[in-house]
């Protein structure tokens, strides 16, 4: 007869678990984002990136965030 020899199970307790805000938070630093707005199905974030953040930072209007100036009619 012959025994088998038994393997030791290593559980790796230096496992650091994040929560949801903390990991929105490294995410916006890592892709450089402002806000996230969701997640596509394959995790990678899509939202306001910092760049793009003046362009669409609109000054006090009258019309609801829209500039006089860009009114269609």
């Amino acid at each position: 007869m012959s025994k088998k020899k038994k393997t030791k199970k290593h559980k790796n307790n230096k496992v650091e678990i994040w929560s949801q805000e903390q990991y929105e938070e490294y995410l916006k630093e890592l892709y450089g984002m402002e806000f996230i707005a969701g997640f596509t199905e394959n995790g990678v974030p899509y939202g306001l990136f910092k760049e793009d953040r003046e362009k669409y930072t609109v000054e006090k209007s009258d019309n609801y965030g829209v500039p006089n100036d860009e009114l269609p009619f």
